[in-house]
């Protein structure tokens, strides 16, 4: 074999092995592009998923707590706030669908959340129902039944906060979790600072005492 056609066999050698790892190269970039675009797609299905349940809890949590005005109003119309009352028990019962969908989405800590703030809300409209029905409104109702209701509407906005801090921590893990270490990098560091303040005290000579009546 003459030396020209070895050039030209080394030079088509090395056109095939670039074909490949072109080819390599593309098939791995349109992978990563695509498992790309499928995390970006899950997350906006997540997000819509999410808000769609916190509208709903939302919009029932303000309807309870004008219902609970009305009954605190010695002025309010009984046959008013009664309907008042059914129209909020009416769109509690539709959350449910939009509380299916987050627990089909997950993750696990999020459907418990989005469970519990309807369940609080649902026993908060129960507790209004109750005391709608002994007829008595504003404050010649008894204090502990005024204090019930207080009661009932703060547990349903905790767990509306809880539900909302949830869905956040698990729509941005990153961020989520630079919240979470960051008090134990400020420890860490608090540390640090006293182990080299200890160490400059102990390297440094002792302080010698002056005589007694010495300036």
């Amino acid at each position: 074999m003459d030396s020209v056609t070895l050039v030209a066999l080394i030079g088509v050698g090395g056109t095939v092995v670039g074909s490949l790892a072109g080819v390599f190269g593309a098939g791995r970039t349109a992978k990563l592009g695509a498992r790309a675009q499928s995390s970006l797609e899950d997350k906006k299905s997540r997000r819509a998923v999410y808000s769609a349940c916190a509208t709903a809890l939302l919009v029932q949590n303000d309807a309870a707590r004008r219902v609970m005005d009305l009954i605190d109003d010695p002025d309010a119309n009984l046959a008013r706030v009664t309907e008042k009352l059914s129209q909020a028990q009416a769109a509690h019962d539709e959350i449910g669908t939009t509380v299916g969908a987050v627990t089909v989405e997950g993750p696990i800590e999020v459907a418990v959340s989005a469970s519990e703030a309807s369940n609080r809300l649902r026993r908060w409209l129960d507790e209004l129902e109750s005391q709608l029905e002994l007829g008595v409104l504003g404050h010649r109702r008894p204090q502990h039944q005024r204090d019930e209701l207080r009661e009932r509407r703060q547990d349903a906005a905790t767990s509306l906060a809880m539900y909302s801090g949830l869905c956040r921590a698990a729509l941005h893990p990153r961020e989520n979790r630079m919240r979470r270490f960051a008090p134990l990098k400020r420890r860490r560091l608090e540390r640090a600072i006293n182990v080299i303040t200890r160490r400059h005290d102990s390297d440094a000579p002792p302080r010698r005492r002056n005589p007694k009546g010495s300036p």
